[in-house]
């Protein structure tokens, strides 16, 4: 027998609860503003009623399933389902791979001279080793919350120009995981990216229908060079997440549940939002048939159902909205933080000038002085052009709606600051590595796969050692 839905919600409440109280007993309770209101625990005797309250409510009604059996069962259940043979060992190997690799080239390699200066949350250089480049910002705006400086220069970065999902997640949980918001980043990343490749797989079988082929798409993202950022504690796995959850759900006509993953996919990065296209041409995808493409979705029943499909794709806008909101309250004008990307040299240029200047370069100087001189800069284009020559295959195999993807989220980064940060934007293109899950033939699969895992060994040196990857 299947346990109700309230049923199921009162048993994570009761577990919630006990896990706050497990956590005030070690680490002595905790206070946290939420939306402006101070919650404050410091008695792990009142979490602990409200669960042992919430079980007997519970079991007093529905006495099948008692909670110890339902835990069980779910774990069990998961622990022998598919997904989980196909998704942890990959996941785990490279998640935790990449730590390995960075804190050996930390011990091995060092640090350059011009990160004599860096901040350092710890002594120990195993603990400290998350601390690196933006996730001081995430962590700024976790402890202190975001802070705006009226008529600063231009120049001037602010934690504004960050989306709240991420840093939001780190300050809630942190506080019950013993206060250590750097690696209660690392932890929401990792368990994320773990959660975004299990609806990766999902996907790739929906659409591929080959688990071997599936199986590879799932390897390939995990594997790619600028995988690196699934391991920190930046957005990409949470981004990831939402943006996966949104699709997928969206893909079985799941509306509410792909709603919810939108609007945190909208609060998660700015570019988030830009699904609302990709999901808008989903739902209406199934109204024609044009140059032999294969509808995402099945045929709608009628208007009533594309409306209510178009409803829940602008479910990542109304996220962004929702922080330009904050945003507003706070400067006074909605969309301040679009104007921050200026302080991080996110100038608009003409795409056209950005290849002029990269042909130019090689022409005057050759390819080994551009590839030896401008390294980074080689990585981030050689995947800027791995996106691009996907997007008419995408297009062929999986549609309009996902082919868009690969453009809209590229596109715009790269007029406002041309090759930079291209290695996190193009992490989370999942079309690109649907498509290479099923283009790439079986004897090539292996070349594949170490070469993507070799060049993220190199991108995780590169990071945990405060080279610069921008």
């Amino acid at each position: 027998m299947k346990l109700p839905r309230w049923a199921t919600a009162l048993d994570v409440f009761a577990v919630v609860m006990a896990l706050i109280a497990i956590s005030v007993v070690i680490g002595g309770g905790f206070r946290v503003w939420v939306f402006e209101n101070r919650v404050s625990v410091t008695d792990w005797w009142r979490p602990a009623l409200w669960s042992a309250i919430t079980i007997a409510i519970r079991h007093a009604i529905v006495r099948t399933q008692p909670l110890p059996q339902h835990v069980a069962a779910s774990l069990i259940g998961w622990w022998r389902s598919e997904d989980r043979r196909v998704v942890l060992p990959i996941h785990l190997t490279s998640r935790l791979g990449v730590l390995a690799v960075g804190f050996l080239a930390v011990l091995l390699i060092g640090f350059p001279p011009e990160a004599a200066n860096r901040w350092r949350i710890y002594s120990n250089e195993l603990l400290d080793l998350p601390g690196r480049w933006d996730t001081g910002w995430y962590l700024t705006i976790a402890t202190e919350g975001y802070k705006y400086v009226p008529n600063a220069a231009s120049d001037y970065q602010q934690n504004i120009a960050f989306f709240p999902a991420f840093p939001m997640a780190v300050r809630y949980l942190s506080v019950v995981l013993g206060r250590q918001p750097l690696w209660t980043g690392v932890g929401i990343s990792i368990i994320s990216f773990y959660l975004a490749l299990t609806y990766f797989l999902r996907l790739s079988r929906s659409l591929l229908r080959d688990e071997e082929r599936a199986t590879t798409a799932v390897a390939l993202l995990a594997a790619y060079p600028f995988a690196v950022f699934f391991s920190a504690a930046y957005t990409e796995g949470l981004f990831l997440l939402t943006l996966m959850g949104a699709v997928y759900h969206f893909h079985k006509n799941q509306l509410l549940r792909a709603a919810f993953w939108g609007f945190l996919c909208g609060l998660s990065r700015p570019n988030g939002s830009l699904l609302s296209i990709v999901l808008a041409i989903m739902a209406v995808g199934p109204m024609w048939d044009a140059v032999k493409w294969r509808p995402i979705l099945p045929p709608p029943p009628g208007w009533r159902a594309i409306g209510q499909r178009i409803i829940a794709a602008g479910s990542p806008g109304y996220g962004m909205l929702a922080f330009s909101a904050f945003i507003y309250k706070m400067t006074g004008n909605p969309f301040m933080w679009t104007a921050q990307n200026a302080a991080w040299g996110r100038t608009y240029r003409s795409l056209d000038s950005i290849v002029s200047d990269r042909v130019g370069f090689i022409a005057n100087n050759g390819w080994y002085s551009y590839a030896s001189t401008q390294t980074i800069d080689l990585f981030y284009l050689t995947a800027v052009l791995l996106a691009l020559a996907a997007i008419w295959p995408v297009y062929r195999r999986f549609g309009l709606a996902f082919a868009l993807f690969i453009p809209i989220t590229i596109l715009p980064p790269m007029a406002a600051g041309g090759l930079l940060s291209m290695g996190r934007v193009t992490s989370i293109l999942f079309p690109v590595f649907l498509w290479l899950g099923a283009a790439v033939p079986p004897r090539h699969r292996t070349a594949w796969l170490m070469t993507f895992a070799l060049l993220q060994g190199f991108v995780a040196v590169m990071f945990f050692t405060w080279r610069p990857l921008y």
